[in-house]
C-alpha cells in the first residue's frame, strides 16, 4: 500500500469512528426521551395534576329561565311560576319579576321537571324539562291566555 492509500484509509476510519460516536450519542438522547416523559407523567400524577382536569368540566346542574307573557305578548309581573320535580314530587314556586322573567337554577340533570305559570286564576301550558335534554341553559317562555285590558 502506498502512502496515499494509507492516508485515505486513516481518513475513512476517522470518519467511520466519528459517525459511530455521533450515532451512539443520538441513540442515548432518543432512548432517554421516553424515560424523561415517564418521569414527568409520574410527577403530574403524584402531584394530583391529572390530564383530564385540563379539559372543561361538564356542568353538574342546569338552569331553566324564561319570560311569562299575556295573550297580547306583554310580560306579566307577579305571575306564579311553579316548577315540579317529577321524580320526587317536590314543587317550588317563584314570582316573575317586573319584566316577566323568572329563573330556576341548580336543577339536576337526572330528573324531569314540569314548569307552569299562573296569574289571576289563568294558567299557561305545562312545559316539561326532560332528563334526556343535555342543554345546561333552557329558555322556556310561558304564555297565559288572559286579556290585559279586562
Amino acid at each position: 500500500m502506498g502512502r496515499g492509500d494509507m492516508a485515505c484509509r486513516n481518513a475513512s476510519m476517522r470518519t467511520s469512528f466519528n459517525e459511530n460516536r455521533a450515532t451512539t450519542r443520538f441513540r442515548r438522547r432518543t432512548s432517554a426521551r421516553p424515560a424523561l416523559f415517564l418521569i414527568l407523567l409520574g410527577t403530574f400524577v403524584l402531584c394530583g395534576i391529572r390530564p383530564e382536569l385540563a379539559k372543561d368540566k361538564t356542568p353538574q346542574t342546569r338552569t331553566v329561565k324564561g319570560t311569562v307573557f299575556d295573550g297580547s305578548d306583554n310580560p306579566i309581573s307577579g305571575a306564579a311560576v311553579n316548577l315540579t320535580d317529577v321524580q320526587t314530587g317536590k314543587a317550588l314556586a317563584i314570582y316573575s319579576q317586573e319584566d316577566g322573567q323568572y329563573q330556576y337554577s341548580d336543577l339536576r340533570f337526572d330528573h324531569d321537571y314540569t314548569v307552569q305559570a299562573t296569574y289571576k286564576g289563568a294558567s299557561s301550558e305545562t312545559r316539561k324539562v326532560s332528563m334526556f335534554d343535555t342543554r345546561t341553559h333552557l329558555v322556556m317562555n310561558l304564555t297565559i291566555g288572559i286579556n290585559p285590558n279586562k
